[in-house]
């Protein structure tokens, strides 16, 4: 009977999100380091080092998107939307490293033309996904897309970017996205051309 792998997976992808969240390059032997994991461990389960950056931002998004889109989906107005936009500090003080990852570094830092292309496709359809879900929220909530994005996302994850990777956003910050939130979605478009 063989042995139990000592590392998943998983495993290696949060410790490669770890690496990247404090700004260090995710190299193999930098992976086998963090982790404890061998090389050839990390090899037998990923074919390249694109393969790890290109699958830990996913795992970073997919855990993202798996608390924010719900609560967007449940928002049935301006007013309840506020729960969606808690999700941020809520899920980066429950995950500060795939924050970090999400917050800190770009998708380009992770999936470029050398990530495998069927993680490439899966990246632009959650992408494609979550915009949709904001735009559903946007028209429910008799709101433009541009204020749904920035009160939902840009605010938020301004917030808790004050605070990542080198500690977790206070509790404390929650009231102030609740109240930016707020002025966004009730800010009347300005009028062009106007000074």
């Amino acid at each position: 009977m063989g042995r139990a792998a000592r590392f998943t997976r998983e495993d290696l992808l949060l410790a490669a999100a770890a690496e990247a969240a404090m700004g260090r390059p995710v190299t193999i032997q930098a992976l086998a380091a963090a982790s404890g994991a061998t090389i050839g461990s990390i090899y037998h389960r990923f074919d390249s080092r694109e393969e790890i950056l290109g699958e830990a931002w996913l795992l970073a998004v997919r855990s993202f998107q798996s608390a924010f889109v719900p609560a967007v989906d449940a928002a049935a107005n301006a007013e309840q939307g506020v729960e969606a936009a808690l999700t941020v500090p809520r899920w980066s003080r429950e995950n500060p490293d795939l924050a970090s990852l999400l917050t800190l570094r770009r998708q380009e830092d992770f999936l470029d033309a050398r990530t495998p292309a069927h993680l490439r496709r899966e990246a632009a359809a959650i992408n494609k996904f979550a915009m949709k879900v904001v735009g559903a929220f946007a028209a429910r909530s008799g709101r433009s897309d541009l204020q749904c994005r920035i009160a939902l996302i840009a605010v938020p994850y301004g917030a808790v970017r004050l605070f990542l990777p080198k500690q977790k956003p206070p509790a404390e910050i929650d009231t102030m996205i609740a109240a930016a939130y707020r002025a966004v979605m009730e800010a009347s478009p300005a009028a062009s051309g106007n000074s």
